[in-house]
């Protein structure tokens, strides 16, 4: 099979897949948007609230993607007895993260007044998250059934889905903040019920058409399952999702840091990071269709294809990376008074690019390894390398050197950044001498050796 062949499988996924992850994107954007409109009270009621229950959702979400290799694995050998038990797995787990998703964010939004000093804001956060919990069992539910679809490189009920879903969640945050028609006027905390019922009605018209589309992945009756196997895939899947919490967590209190050095400081910093998260979109796309090929390849134990898979993802992405770099630091400046109009911001900002095109680069490659490993259903070597990257060597020493400017002349926000791009650049190089490793010797029944 040559390059051609193999590097167009994974663009026919990547591309859909970061249309859904942009759409998706767009809800909490939709959020920002109609409460900003509102009153900025509600903004920052619900930025606040987005901001609490957003990992939650995300460590859940990582443990639902445990499934995606196992599906695209039974989906390529034909072994759909198989991945309708994956379904009754994925239910089961469903079931448990949902009840304990609602716990969670219902406790988080009792405890907010404790540490929201404005009481006002406080309320609209505390009101937004009760309803934000109502909505987990259908938001996890849609989720479960966007990675079976995925699974089976079946993208369009999940497409389809997800646009419809962002229409009418614009429309009912609209109608229940302002008060349109016969609905109650809730302000801010109307986003977090217009969100709420949006992905209730997501999940059943997801399942719905996955059903129509891929019939024998789902069972059309109740089957029985091992508890141990349901047990034993949630514990896989939890490393996926701890690593991209240890992640988010770690970027946040990177922001803590940065506010310490001042309100052009972290004004220059989140811009900067907002800039890299969307850059970043393409490479988790390109990482999800690399985890979901070579799952496939995994399950017909065709090692060749799988090392042309994982060859071809890399270097799309060192492409992407190196072509994305350029573009930031030669074409985004004219840009930059569309983020900010404060001079001193501006600056620094410019001064940031160079710092966002290698931090983009680095990051891309990371999760990219990361998706080939998964896709070979390795978790736990993506989640010790981000946890190492970040809370090993990233934060301790942005703090020690890019806050209290020890071993160094001054503190600055440029320390941070260099600091972040030499701990992601250690962490993807490791990580793709793991993809080598593990490509080696998964095939055929040779035996890994031991590591030292």
């Amino acid at each position: 099979m040559d390059t051609g062949k193999i590097a167009l499988p994974i663009l026919k996924l990547a591309i859909p897949i970061m249309f859904i992850q942009v759409c998706q994107a767009s809800l909490g954007l939709a959020d920002t948007f109609v409460a900003g409109r509102y009153h900025v009270t509600d903004l920052a009621g619900t930025g606040l609230g987005s901001s609490l229950w957003t990992p939650v959702l995300t460590l859940i979400t990582g443990v639902l993607y445990a499934l995606v290799p196992k599906i695209s694995a039974s989906a390529s050998t034909g072994r759909y007895a198989q991945m309708q038990q994956l379904f009754q797995h994925g239910k089961r787990i469903t079931f448990i993260l949902s009840a304990a998703g609602f716990v969670l964010i219902q406790l988080l939004a009792f405890i907010c007044p404790l540490f929201i000093g404005d009481q006002q804001v406080a309320t609209v956060t505390q009101q937004y998250l009760h309803y934000i919990g109502f909505g987990m069992p259908g938001l996890i539910y849609l989720v479960l059934n966007r990675f079976f679809c995925e699974g089976n490189s079946c993208l369009k009920p999940v497409i389809i889905t997800t646009v419809v879903l962002f229409g009418v969640n614009l429309l009912l945050n609209f109608s229940l903040v302002n008060g349109w028609g016969c609905l109650p006027e809730l302000g801010g905390a109307g986003c977090g019920l217009a969100t709420a019922i949006s992905v209730t009605l997501g999940a059943v018209m997801i399942h719905y058409l996955a059903r129509h589309q891929i019939p024998s992945a789902f069972p059309a009756t109740a089957i029985t399952i091992n508890t141990k196997e349901t047990k034993a895939i949630f514990l896989e899947g939890l490393p996926v999702g701890i690593s991209i919490v240890v992640e988010v967590l770690a970027l946040t209190l990177l922001a803590f840091f940065a506010s310490s050095l001042g309100t052009t400081v972290i004004a220059a910093h989140q811009i900067a990071i907002n800039i890299a998260l969307v850059v970043f979109m393409i490479p988790l796309a390109l990482s999800s269709a690399a985890t979901i090929r070579i799952a496939h390849f995994s399950g017909h134990q065709q090692q060749e294809n799988a090392i042309r898979t994982s060859s071809a993802a890399l270097s799309l992405t060192v492409v992407y990376g190196a072509g994305m770099a350029v573009l930031i630091n030669w074409y985004i400046t004219p840009l930059l008074t569309g983020f900010s109009h404060h001079q001193e911001v501006q600056l620094l900002l410019k001064a940031l690019l160079s710092y966002i095109a290698l931090f983009q680069f680095a990051d891309a490659i990371m999760i990219v390894a990361s998706g080939i490993l998964r896709g070979m259903q390795e978790f736990v070597k993506p989640l010790v390398a981000t946890f190492l990257a970040y809370w090993v060597f990233i934060l301790p020493l942005s703090y020690i050197v890019g806050v209290r400017g020890w071993w160094w002349s001054e503190p600055g926000i440029q320390v941070i950044w260099s600091l972040l791009i030499a701990g992601l650049s250690g962490a993807a190089v490791v990580l793709v001498i793991q993809v080598r490793r593990k490509l080696k010797y998964q095939f055929f029944g040779q035996v890994q050796p031991a590591e030292s």
